[in-house]
């Protein structure tokens, strides 16, 4: 994989940003109503990137800078499962969790064992949601509780939210802070008699999630929970069942998080098993079917109609060739209001690198602040900076048809949002300046019929495959996370020194 620096590509890009400087916005694509001008569908989901600073040209030395990276070339890599996170020595085969279709890897039927662990995930859920999995007092479960940090708790907590509509299991809560308050709240609703824990860590180390794991056990203990039934409530999803048994989940109760499944896209695993207990293993399956059609969209789509591969050249192109430092996300939909967090894991942790895959230091910007909230809260908080504020932002608004119906003023917030940020505009009643709106800030419009557990699946696999061509083209690793180990290190040193906290 090639720097970019050394790429014709990104030398004429930069040549181009001389000669059209800052641009402007509308596009003159848009500004002629050109049928068609980046309008796209991909699965589930249609995509107006009309509202961007480039025209044909531009557009098509950004599809060059991606095939001259080899974006294509590593995603194949990617698939058939060689070693592309190199720090780690791993594989990085989240997308083959929702794939289908034979995939041996060394040797090992790596298709044969995902169906195994689905397989296992499915059941659990089964005998949960249908009191066949009794707990210490002989009562069904009633909740659950996860127990999980970063993509052990972003991805389920955001999918239990975005997808409660349909869930008709026990209730099911998400915990992750170290803070004691947390938990505390949570289990003040729950009654120790009928409450399970789903402990998900993939080392079976994490700090976070085994001190709450164990605030859990003596919760039951005070309860009364003998010692040799406390793990009745308890199952976990690690990649070390062995750690799990010694702190106390049998290997029975383990279910598999495979080496090869980095934390923030682990949601396709079984770190997902508390949303199949509120909903149902179908909202996997849901999940699973709503990614793959991105998979093949990205896989096969040609670059000017390619969502991802387009959202993540556009990135590229504000963040370097622009200057932009951060990213809004405005979903107009109230359950995906933790999309934007969920994002900054996705997003920041794979691309928030200083050195390329050879751990030299790089010479361009990578990854940028992600940021955002529902739409509705947005208007009402910080999109006065996007509007009227000094700083370059791009926007991805998310809004959903089904919604249109029962509330049409939302939709219209976000089309009246998308085009004001584009366009500009004068508020009638400000004096002089006050009231202009410069507009110039690109937007993309990312719409979608309904928010189900399909349309989830295809915008978080839409945001991987994004960063997955962001990463291609600064040369980086977007699989590890080395910056966040010395703070752990350095908090432990501080615990065993004693002293005030």
């Amino acid at each position: 994989m090639p720097r970019p620096d050394t790429l014709p590509a990104w030398q004429q890009l930069h040549a181009y940003r001389e000669v059209v400087g800052a641009g402007r916005l509308p596009s003159p694509h848009w500004q002629a109503g050109e049928a068609g001008w980046l309008q796209m569908q991909a699965g589930p989901l249609h995509a107006d990137l009309s509202r961007h600073r480039i025209d044909a040209r531009g557009l098509e030395l950004l599809v060059e800078l991606g095939e001259q990276s080899g974006v294509s070339v590593r995603h194949a890599r990617m698939l058939r499962g060689d070693r592309v996170n190199p720090t780690e020595g791993r594989a990085a085969l989240h997308v083959a969790l929702r794939g289908e279709g034979p995939l041996v890897v060394d040797g090992i039927d790596l298709r044969a064992q995902i169906e195994s662990d689905i397989g296992a995930q499915a059941q659990w859920a089964e005998a949960i949601r249908g009191g066949t999995w009794r707990l210490s007092s002989g009562d069904a479960v009633r909740h659950v509780v996860n127990l999980g940090i970063g993509g052990s708790d972003l991805g389920p907590a955001l999918a239990l939210e975005a997808l409660a509509a349909g869930a008709d299991g026990p209730a099911c809560h998400c915990v992750a802070d170290l803070d004691p308050r947390a938990l505390r709240g949570v289990l003040a609703d729950c009654e120790p008699s009928a409450t399970l824990f789903v402990v998900c860590s993939k080392t079976f180390g994490t700090r976070e999630t085994l001190a709450n794991a164990a605030r859990a056990k003596q919760w039951l203990r005070a309860a009364g929970v003998a010692e040799r039934l406390l793990q009745r409530h308890f199952v976990a999803v690690t990649a070390a069942p062995e750690r799990a048994a010694a702190w106390g989940v049998p290997a029975e109760q383990c279910l598999r998080l495979p080496e090869w499944v980095g934390g923030r896209h682990s949601l396709w695993s079984a770190v997902s098993l508390v949303l199949q207990i509120a909903c149902g293993p179908a909202a996997l399956t849901g999940l699973h079917r709503g990614a793959r059609t991105i998979d093949a969209h990205f896989a096969d789509a040609p670059a000017h109609a390619n969502l991802p591969l387009l959202m993540g050249l556009l990135g590229v192109w504000y963040r370097n060739l622009l200057g932009a430092q951060t990213q809004a996300v405005l979903p107009y939909a109230a359950p995906l209001q933790r999309l934007p967090a969920y994002l900054q894991q996705l997003e920041m942790e794979s691309l928030g690198k200083r050195v390329d895959v050879d751990g030299e230091a790089v010479a361009w910007d990578t990854g940028g602040v992600v940021f955002g909230s529902s739409g509705s809260h947005a208007q009402h908080a910080f999109l006065q900076l996007l509007h009227q504020g000094t700083l370059l932002v791009p926007s991805d608004i998310l809004l959903f048809d089904d919604t249109a119906a029962e509330e049409p003023a939302l939709n219209a917030n976000a089309r009246a949002q998308a085009q004001v940020l584009a366009e500009g505009g004068q508020v009638a009643l400000a004096p002089g300046g006050h009231g202009r709106l410069p507009g110039a800030q690109p937007v993309s419009l990312i719409r979608a019929a309904t928010l189900d557990a399909e349309t989830l699946g295809a915008l978080l696999a839409c945001y991987e495959h994004k960063v997955f061509t962001q990463a291609c083209v600064w040369h980086i690793n977007p699989f590890d996370q080395w910056g966040v180990e010395l703070g752990k290190q350095v908090a432990l040193g501080l615990q065993a020194a004693g002293g005030p906290g």
